[in-house]
């Protein structure tokens, strides 16, 4: 593409050449262009000049166009019509789109959203297809580098290229087995003296506990890293270990007669279950609709 060529030619004027050529007269072109004959005239003269071609002879009583004229004309209609199709506002229909949405969540989440997701897509969206993968260990940077397109779960806060909107608050309760020697109301002492689960995509790293941990001068033993939620539960009902979870699983899936809920003995700040995407993806048709499906729609009726 040559841009030096293009920035001296004014592009605005294939508007007129189109309806030039359409019209092969100056005054009906003057009009259906809104514009003043000797404007017409003016561009007229410039787009001879630009082209190296009369464009427009006389013939008769009327002009006919030149052979360039006419071998451009199909050309510049063509043209006009593409950039007229990129500037429309792209319609979209839920009913009838086709494409697919790649979502990353944690087992809770796949457990939690896709029974009651699944069946109002089918209904709202049949075409759109859902393709769900493990929460990733590199969080947000698979949404910069496009590998998945909205993530739900909780996270510190993301860059500014990465939008967020908040599902719904959590909090932190702690899990041990029925028969634990620890139950009821325990000190911090007894919680740093306990082994520990982490959810843990990455198999590394410190959680938003640890941090608190850390701040306060204290640190406790993280002995076990799993990625999942459900096999921390089976780790956690075969072994003296604790973890912490967001209640909203404990009061889903933590069966009483199996396990201890136990308060933590120091203040743990709210989670917030967010939904993540690019800038990229913002004004997609099909991830905004989406987006607000989730929210208005799916995730409303988790909650209850």
């Amino acid at each position: 593409m040559d841009i030096k060529a293009l920035r001296q030619f004014d592009l605005n004027s294939l508007v007129t050449l189109n309806v030039l050529l359409e019209e092969k007269h100056v005054t009906h072109a003057a009009e259906k262009l809104n514009l003043t004959q000797s404007a017409v005239s003016r561009s007229l003269s410039k787009l001879r000049e630009a082209l190296d071609d009369p464009i427009l002879v006389k013939s008769g009583k009327h002009l006919a166009l030149t052979n360039k004229a006419e071998r451009l004309q199909p050309i510049l209609s063509r043209i006009l019509q593409q950039i007229q199709d990129v500037l429309k506002p792209e319609q979209f229909d839920p009913k009838t789109h086709q494409g697919t949405i790649r979502l990353a969540t944690t087992d809770y989440g796949t457990h939690t959203l896709l029974p009651k997701l699944i069946p109002l897509l089918a209904e709202e969206a049949p075409n759109v297809q859902i393709s769900a993968v493990d929460w990733p260990s590199n969080l947000l940077t698979e949404l910069e580098t496009n590998k998945v397109d909205l993530i739900i779960g909780g996270t510190k806060e993301p860059p500014a290229d990465i939008f967020q909107r908040v599902l719904a608050h959590d909090y932190f309760q702690g899990v041990v087995r029925e028969g634990h020697p620890l139950s009821g109301n325990i000190t911090l002492e007894d919680y740093l003296s306990l082994n520990h689960i982490m959810i843990s995509p990455s198999g590394h790293g410190n959680s938003v506990i640890d941090e608190l941990l850390e701040q306060r001068g204290y640190k406790r033993n993280v002995s076990v890293r799993v990625p999942h939620f459900f096999a921390a539960l089976e780790v956690v009902a075969n072994t003296d270990h604790m973890i912490l979870l967001p209640n909203h699983f404990i009061r889903r899936y933590v069966d009483d007669a199996k396990f201890r809920v136990i308060e933590p003995p120091f203040e743990i700040p709210e989670m917030k279950v967010s939904m993540f995407w690019h800038a990229r993806m913002h004004q997609d048709p099909l991830h905004k609709w989406f987006r607000s499906f989730i929210y208005e729609k799916v995730y409303s009726k988790v909650k209850r």
